[in-house]
Formats: C-alpha cells, sequence, structure tokens
C-alpha cells in the first residue's frame, strides 16, 4: 500500500496566503525601472537554466542584451 502524503493544516495554508498576498502587495509598490531590472535578470536565469539542459533558443527567444 502507498501512504497518502500529509495535508497541510489550515494555519499553515492561511500563512502561506498571507505571505502571497504580502509579495503582491510590495511588488505592485516597485517602480516600474525595477520591475523591467527583475524581468530581465529573470530572463537571464531562465536563459542559463535552458543553456546548461543544452536547449537551442531561436534569436528571438534569447534575453534582451538591455541594461534597465
Amino acid at each position: 500500500m502507498t501512504e497518502t502524503p500529509a495535508r497541510p493544516t489550515a494555519e499553515l495554508l492561511a500563512r502561506l496566503y498571507d505571505g502571497k498576498r504580502e509579495l503582491h502587495a510590495a511588488q505592485r509598490a516597485l517602480s516600474l525601472p525595477e520591475k523591467v531590472r527583475q524581468l530581465l535578470d529573470l530572463q537571464k536565469i531562465a536563459y542559463e537554466i535552458l543553456q546548461s539542459r543544452g536547449v537551442e533558443l531561436r534569436p528571438w527567444e534569447k534575453p534582451w542584451d538591455v541594461e534597465p
């Protein structure tokens, strides 16, 4: 027999949802240049991961070569 995984408690779920709300509020408060900087950073991270896996991206799929 396989064991079913333990279900999270209501308190844990409430804390997770509260944290998510706080994160989203902080993200909304960021300036546009900061949001663009984060986007570019995430694109670079994703590109490095794909490169390490040997995935060849088309030119328009590669991260932008700009600095905010």
